[in-house]
């Protein structure tokens, strides 16, 4: 329990850090905060145990389809950080064959044409989709960061969750701006 309050109490500073005027926070420092947001969402999600059936490796598996806008931050991030007691794998990938049993599915803006594709691939299975473009949201992406007043947010996707297996903590959904989808996917 103490690790637990800890762990909200670490969210909510960095999340305080994190919401900077990008005007102190250089544009070259986006995809870090952007990691960052990503390594702190795990706190907050609940996998279901890959005895399940899904993921069956003792990795947790984040992905990245299309162009990768982090450069080498996610895998310096996650280099030397657990998710569920496990260690992490980040693959960089270009189609949805590719996307598999992973855990997060980032999907990168270029794959705006694809987006619709994406989602009918993972809705309904353990797979966190994140992205950071505008109207994923809305599409469908679980969790989309924005840029809102030179402050970076992020959106969650009610609906979506819902349909998803994944349990998210309350306190996720309280800094969020809850969204809902429009129209079919």
């Amino acid at each position: 329990m103490k690790n637990k309050l800890k762990n909200i109490v670490f969210f909510i500073l960095i999340l305080q850090t994190l919401t900077l005027k990008n005007d102190l926070l250089a544009q070259s420092r986006e995809p870090l905060i952007k990691a960052g947001f990503i390594e702190k969402f795990t706190h907050f999600i609940q996998w279901p145990e890959a005895s399940e059936g899904f993921n069956t490796t003792n990795l947790f598996v984040i992905k990245v389809i299309g162009e990768n806008p982090f450069g080498s931050v996610l895998e310096e991030l996650f280099s030397s950080v657990k998710v569920q007691k496990q260690e992490v794998k980040v693959e960089y990938i270009s189609t949805i064959e590719e996307i598999g049993s992973c855990n997060i599915l980032f999907i990168s803006g270029s794959e705006k044409e694809n987006l619709s594709k994406i989602l009918e691939y993972t809705t309904g299975k353990p797979i966190l989709t994140i992205g950071d473009s505008n109207g994923f949201g809305s599409k469908g992406v679980e969790i989309n960061l924005f840029n809102e007043e030179n402050y970076i947010r992020y959106e969650v996707n009610k609906s979506a969750i819902e349909k998803s297996v994944l349990n998210i903590n309350s306190l996720l959904l309280s800094y969020a701006v809850i969204i809902e989808t429009n129209g079919q996917n």
